[in-house]
């Protein structure tokens, strides 16, 4: 637990919602090393996609959908290293320190919320053109949901390294990256932890007492 930690925030505008959800993460980790990417317009100091013109090209094609693009992005421009990286979306509401969240996980090298198989969830929609998926990569599909996830520096640098030299064009960053890392041998683990908030279906009324609450698309006055 005494590991370096770097929270890498992915948006794709810049309104109240996004600098709330930033200022929460910020304030509920403040020993982190925190980096941001837009898709479009940056926050100060954030990184863009307009240094990787061909990254910004596959993004475009699935916009929203790309988070993997945006990852990968900063990853070629990047200026921070640290031990352990938080993957997270701008609709994450926080209100918990990324180590005591995950803390019975932390040391595992890639952590989500849920894990998708194709074998036990055929009907998951990025499966649907499985078969198109590049053979090499065909064996280790599978996907994570939401796009949020904990992973060591080691498991970061490798999924990011092969999903550059060998693009996906298949399916969304759910499918993609979590497809890669597990062809680079690290195997995305499930973590549900009790009163898990962390869904894919828009919050519209937030639970009682929030920890970690996704995905949260409007403004909560905290």
């Amino acid at each position: 637990m005494n590991e370096k930690l770097g929270i890498l925030f992915l948006h794709h505008h810049v309104d109240r919602v996004v600098l709330n959800h930033l200022r929460l993460i910020r304030a509920h980790n403040p020993d982190a090393t925190v980096a941001t990417i837009s898709a479009g317009e940056p926050l100060p100091g954030g990184y863009t996609l307009e240094p990787t013109p061909q990254l910004k090209q596959f993004h475009s094609v699935l916009i929203g959908k790309s988070g993997d693009r945006l990852v990968c992005s900063w990853f070629v421009q990047r200026k921070e290293i640290c031990d352990r990286w938080w993957l997270v979306e701008w609709d994450t509401l926080c209100k918990v320190s990324a180590r005591d969240y995950y803390r019975p996980v932390w040391h595992l090298p890639f952590v989500a919320s849920s894990v998708r198989l194709p074998l036990r969830e055929p009907e998951w929609h990025w499966f649907k053109n499985a078969g198109t998926m590049p053979a090499d990569y065909r064996p280790f599909m599978m996907g994570i949901v939401p796009f949020m996830c904990l992973l060591s520096e080691d498991a970061l640098k490798a999924t990011c390294t092969l999903l550059l030299e060998k693009p996906i064009f298949e399916g969304n960053s759910e499918l993609r990256f979590a497809t890669a890392a597990n062809r680079c041998g690290y195997t995305p683990c499930g973590y549900s932890p009790p009163q898990d908030q962390v869904t894919w279906i828009p919050w519209t009324e937030l639970p009682p007492n929030p920890v970690l609450v996704h995905p949260v698309k409007h403004f909560v006055e905290t």
